[in-house]
């Protein structure tokens, strides 16, 4: 649904319910509450909290309860770190339940607002979809999935019955459900007056509130089928959660190369799954990787220096070299993954894996090409060489240009059928591995020598199509005459 007159998600806050016990996950004795509960690195509050900061939420009303001197704390520190408004809100009935901890931020909230249990991870785009569909003709607005066959625990799940977009029926295990509450809701201030009544007349659940003012037909959804979330209550739920999360970040990227895709991203989610709990940044990642192709680099050097005494020694060397490289492409797929499971992307660390990128593809030309003149005596190697330090950073700078002309970014099928040639810095990579393995850099620096330079030269039409397309896509989107007439 369009609504020109949509709400600014900038201006919408956000409560968060961090009250309840968690009696369930905590089963095994632990005396941490659930809010700050470690999944992969992030407490389940930063994370919920970080979640609407990545849609655009800025202001921020977390409810407390439970262990609540613990919890507080942990919120200023994420305040802090974190640079949002944060307004500590405290229950002072939560045991009656998520009803009761929804309805405490009443008399401090007059505009609409989100809702959301701490234990729910969800897609940020989930908020966007609440924002699309509403209309204001309801006080409140479920995320609800119709993919019923995808949720996980299906008799756990809160369902609802629907009439178009109207509830009609709320609650776990009704009959005839079109969907499953996914906990998170945009509701309007007229909602703390349904919660607070609810309350009183013994109902302190969230459902129960709901489910009272369904016969006026004020409760509506969107509907987000196909969207992540994934509600946490026991300890099952929380492995699962860190499969799930994790599975999201493996594919998340879309331009990956075929050997990230198939090969390097198996190995980097198992040491991004062993490290997330770790205080360690995505630059730092960046930084180690590029150490450990330097060495690479070196060791292709060193197997130059050694091709007048032992050719044992030189391939020794290259295979350890090739080794670090493989080591150091893996690695670097690992600083990503960080990034984005930990909300930590931002423009500089793009610009400074980037630029390590650069450093670590040119050194390990460079000792390939020394240790193939030694081992060849022809110069023919530092051509070779020459010729790939001119082409391997082009695919990159084409990118990088491309948005900076046109304000978007060059999509793959855009290469036609140049995407099929294996140039991808991944694949380049891997070719160095292969080729130090079966002591054949010869034939690598060929590779990276042709294959970068033809695609950047071919590139050149690619570009101009694109190019043309896009403005037709433009026109096509505006086209149309305006006539006025001047005073």
């Amino acid at each position: 649904m369009s609504n020109s007159c949509a709400l600014d998600i900038s201006k919408i806050p956000a409560v968060i319910l961090a009250a309840g016990e968690g009696s369930r996950i905590r089963a095994d004795g632990s005396n941490v509450p659930k809010p700050l509960l470690k999944l992969l690195g992030l407490s389940l509050l930063e994370r919920s909290i970080l979640t609407f900061k990545s849609a655009g939420v800025r202001r921020f009303f977390v409810v407390v309860g439970y262990d609540k001197e613990k919890v507080k704390e942990h919120i200023k520190d994420l305040a802090k770190k974190h640079e949002v408004y944060i307004e500590i809100v405290e229950s002072y009935n939560w045991q009656l339940g998520n009803g009761a901890s929804a309805s405490a931020p009443a008399t401090r909230i007059k505009e609409p607002f989100f809702l959301a249990m701490c234990d729910h991870l969800f897609d940020p785009q989930i908020l966007h979809r609440l924002i699309e569909a509403d209309d204001g003709s309801c006080i409140c607005r479920i995320a609800v999935d119709k993919n019923m066959n995808e949720v996980f625990d299906l008799e756990e799940a809160t369902l609802v019955s629907l009439a178009g977009d109207t509830v009609i029926n709320i609650g776990k295990g009704i009959k005839n459900g079109h969907g499953v509450d996914t906990g998170i809701f945009l509701c309007r201030p007229a909602f703390f007056d349904v919660l607070i009544e609810s309350v009183q007349n013994g109902h302190g659940n969230l459902s129960d509130a709901i489910r009272s003012i369904v016969p006026n037909k004020k409760v509506k959804i969107a509907d987000v089928s196909g969207l992540f979330w994934f509600d946490i209550d026991t300890p099952e739920d929380y492995k699962i959660a860190e499969d799930k999360l994790l599975d999201i970040i493996k594919n998340s990227k879309k331009i990956d190369g075929p050997v990230s895709k198939y090969i390097n991203r198996h190995f980097s989610i198992a040491i991004t799954r062993k490290i997330a709990s770790k205080p360690y940044t995505p630059n730092q990642i960046s930084l180690v990787g590029a150490l450990i192709g330097m060495v690479g680099a070196s060791l292709f050097l060193t197997a130059g220096t050694f091709a007048e005494t032992s050719m044992m020694l030189v391939w020794t060397s290259m295979l350890l070299a090739g080794l670090l490289v493989q080591v150091s492409s893996i690695i670097d797929g690992v600083d990503g993954e960080i990034a984005r499971l930990k909300f930590q992307l931002s423009p500089y660390g793009a610009y400074v894996d980037y630029m390590l990128d650069r450093y670590v593809d040119g050194s390990i030309v460079c000792g390939m090409s020394f240790a193939l003149f030694k081992l060849t005596g022809s110069l023919d190697a530092f051509l070779l060489g020459g010729a790939a330090l001119i082409g391997l950073p082009l695919s990159s700078i084409h990118r990088a240009k491309f948005l900076a002309e046109t304000k978007r970014n060059y999509l793959p099928e855009e290469d036609g059928i140049l995407r099929f040639l294996p140039y991808s810095r991944d694949v380049r990579l891997f070719s160095i591995f292969l080729g130090a393995i079966i002591n054949r850099i010869d034939l690598t620096l060929y590779y990276l020598a042709i294959v970068p330079n033809v695609v950047a030269i071919l590139r050149f039409y690619t570009v101009k199509r694109a190019i043309e397309n896009g403005k037709d896509r433009l026109f096509s989107k505006n086209k149309g005459v305006i006539v006025s007439r001047a005073s």
